[in-house]
């Protein structure tokens, strides 16, 4: 991964010669605000639909996102990260809940001003390959969006592909070229200039380096730092890779079984996780020497429970070194806790309640 960045932006801490420094978080726009979130599928059962079972992929989430930062939303595979990408992209039709963009509900849009608001929300796929149509250039992938929602600014459609390509570090004749005459990395970078073309306010970033080799996954995060820089984005960047998240967010939400189960700043959520999963997550970063693997903190260990069939009480209870009785019965809800209100954690025992009296899972 890239080396840690410093700067001001988005009200995080950020290192500056080794100290900390909280920046106010007074006074920014909420760019991006969902309610209670959801959605579930329901599975088998066949015709017989009392025997049907509920897939709760998203479960009620809250979240947040103010305007210029990043919100990173990080778990392990199949916790909702991706579905809830696609819920705001309305891609996917909610459950229930509520997706405020702007200002405005976009549940309450009607088909034509919903796709006259999606101009300003954006997404990256997560595969380069499959998410360019094989039988377009790179001009008319780049174009496409244009058309449909043109620019008023006077200038020709071929000065605007070829200024994005440029944007995104590729020569403006590699828009005569079809996909499959470029590697993972550039296809990702044409994903991106089709995603920017618009100028968009939000870009949902959907795994957008996880099927890169480890090489270029470092150029396409320093790529996506600067467009945000340049052109004033948002982003909701997605991953299941804690490092990737923690280079590019100013916040992280971890997500665990179709819920948010922390939320906090990216300094403080690294330093001091309150949620045993989040711990866990970073013990689970690579280190260059075995020895110090996971030093200091709970590897997490078992497997996930079976969705179509979750555990009573804390979801992560049977995987958590912590667990007690109430973790087995009870549910906990997303709570504030010191910190501010950006700080908050679904745990009965937070980390440092936790280890004052550690229970093993009986």
């Amino acid at each position: 991964m890239p080396a840690g960045r410093t700067g001001s932006r988005g009200g995080r801490f950020v290192e500056r010669g080794g100290c900390d420094e909280l920046q106010s978080y007074d006074n920014r726009n909420v760019m991006l605000k969902i309610e209670r979130l959801s959605k579930h599928y329901a599975i088998g059962g066949g015709w017989r639909k009392s025997r049907r079972k509920v897939l709760r992929a998203v479960d009620g989430v809250d979240l947040t996102v103010y305007e210029g930062e990043t919100l990173g939303i990080v778990g392990e595979s199949g916790c909702g990260k991706s579905t809830l990408g696609h819920m705001i992209m309305h891609l996917t039709e909610p459950t229930e809940g509520r997706i405020e963009f702007d200002g405005v509900d976009l549940s309450t849009l009607s088909k034509e001003q919903l796709r006259r608001k999606r101009k300003h929300i954006q997404m990256i796929f997560q595969d380069p390959f499959s998410s360019l149509n094989p039988r377009m250039k790179v001009f008319d992938l780049i174009a496409e969006p244009l058309r449909t929602h043109p620019d008023e600014n006077g200038k020709s459609l071929a000065d605007q592909v070829h200024a994005i390509l440029e944007a995104v570090g590729l020569p403006p004749e590699y828009a005569d070229r079809y996909p499959h005459q470029f590697s993972g990395g550039q296809r990702q970078r044409i994903g991106i200039g089709r995603a920017l073309a618009v100028k968009p306010k939000l870009i949902v970033c959907d795994e957008p380096v996880s099927a890169l080799d480890v090489s270029i996954q470092a150029q396409i995060l320093n790529l996506l730092s600067v467009l945000q820089k340049r052109y004033g984005l948002t982003y909701v960047f997605i991953a299941h890779g804690l490092p990737a998240v923690a280079y590019m967010s100013d916040r992280i939400a971890v997500m665990y079984m179709g819920r948010v189960v922390e939320i906090a700043d990216k300094e403080r959520l690294l330093r001091h996780p309150l949620h045993p999963y989040t711990e866990g997550l970073i013990a689970s970063i690579p280190v260059s020497s075995p020895e110090r693997r996971g030093e200091g903190r709970n590897a997490l260990t078992g497997e996930t429970p079976n969705p179509l069939d979750p555990p009573a009480g804390c979801p992560f209870h049977t995987r958590c070194p912590y667990a007690q009785h109430r973790c087995r019965s009870e549910t906990p809800v997303l709570k504030t806790v010191a910190g501010g209100p950006d700080r908050q954690v679904a745990c009965h025992y937070p980390l440092e309640e936790a280890s004052k009296g550690v229970a093993t899972i009986g």
